[in-house]
């Protein structure tokens, strides 16, 4: 893959634009020109009971955007709720998200993060001394059972894991598979009136996630094909993702770089908890071009190539400083990728740009 730089996009009138109230008149005209469109936001947060995070005006707006640009599906990376309540909270926040975005005319992806699970409010709990149950969770399947309500017929989940929060969607006009991946895929284990894993703080891939990924998702009979890769928390990068990486980050960054080689092989771990083995086998796939990866988590605008793949990460949907959330367009004749904020808050010019892949 050629090494392309990443080059600032934004002319002042192309920023004027973005920032009035005319960037629904540009953001239809960019989405109809690319060959995918999609809106996406972060990092919700969401806590009806405290007015914490995104509420109905700001999810109505966004909503609304989607619509009125007529993207090609809407993405939200994960924590759409807070977390640090009991599980009727959590579940409540969730529906009540799901209900707002039932507006959207189209497909609504979503991921799940660190703060979805509600170990948070175990863990806070238990170190005041009050132990609350482990049934406070909110585990995988609980979280997208509830946020995936009345939609899963819309993406290509694992038989064996519907709501095991990793699932795909192809575009086939612009011959894109769409993955998302979950981050929080971790075990619950008791230990001493808590968890040995809290969702909040711990995160990782296991085995069958990986599997699905490597002879599923990344599985291709047809040429021309290309993959962009979604999820709260990135993988290929500490700098772009946290200072605890999610064990087994570099199996899954280990597949998409043998993904796009062609490559066949097995990666290995012993770490605890989180044994796997995943066999690969690339070598004969129709399609191996990956285009580019999006995550949130945080709180911020970073970007950075990995294996010549950009990753770009974005700030949370609610904060008037450094969130909003961004029109993606996808061009795969020019190999490029632009990214533009549209709403919330001042421009952020040094995330305006455009990313060669």
């Amino acid at each position: 893959m050629k090494k392309l730089a990443i080059v600032l996009a934004l002319a002042l009138a192309l920023g004027t634009a973005l920032y009035a109230s005319g960037f629904t008149d540009f953001g239809k005209a960019a989405a109809k020109k690319a060959d995918l469109a999609f809106l996406w936001a972060s990092d919700t947060h969401h806590q009806a009971e405290t007015g914490h995070g995104a509420q109905k005006d700001l999810m109505d707006s966004f909503v609304s955007e989607a619509n009125e640009t007529g993207v090609d599906f809407a993405a939200l990376t994960g924590d759409l709720v807070h977390g640090n309540k009991g599980r009727k909270s959590q579940l409540g926040n969730l529906a009540e998200l799901r209900d707002w975005l039932d507006g959207c005319k189209m497909p609504v992806m979503p991921a799940m993060g660190n703060h979805d699970d509600g170990s948070w409010y175990i863990k806070k709990n238990l170190d005041k001394g009050t132990a609350v149950g482990l049934g406070e969770l909110v585990p995988k399947e609980d979280f997208f059972g509830t946020i995936l309500k009345g939609h899963e017929g819309e993406f290509k989940t694992d038989p064996k894991n519907p709501y095991g929060g990793w699932y795909y969607k192809d575009f086939t006009k612009a011959k894109i598979r769409v993955i998302v991946l979950n981050v929080i895929d971790i075990p619950y284990i008791p230990d001493g009136g808590g968890l040995k894993y809290y969702g909040q703080w711990n995160y990782g891939f296991r085995q069958e996630q990986l599997d699905w990924l490597a002879n599923k998702a990344l599985k291709f009979s047809k040429k021309g094909w290309g993959v962009i890769v979604m999820t709260h928390m990135d993988y290929g990068s500490e700098y772009l993702g946290s200072k605890t990486m999610p064990v087994n980050s570099r199996i899954v960054e280990g597949l998409l770089e043998a993904f796009a080689k062609k490559e066949a092989g097995a990666f290995y771990s012993d770490t605890e908890d989180f044994e796997a083995k995943v066999k690969y086998n690339f070598r004969h796939n129709g399609s191996n071009e990956f285009i580019a990866s999006f995550a949130g988590h945080r709180h911020n605008h970073y970007s950075e190539y990995v294996a010549g793949v950009p990753h770009v990460v974005i700030g949370n949907l609610f904060n008037p400083a450094s969130g909003g959330f961004y029109l993606v367009t996808v061009d795969r004749k020019k190999r490029r990728i632009s990214a533009f904020k549209c709403f919330n808050g001042a421009a952020a010019p040094e995330f305006d740009r455009v990313f060669g892949y």
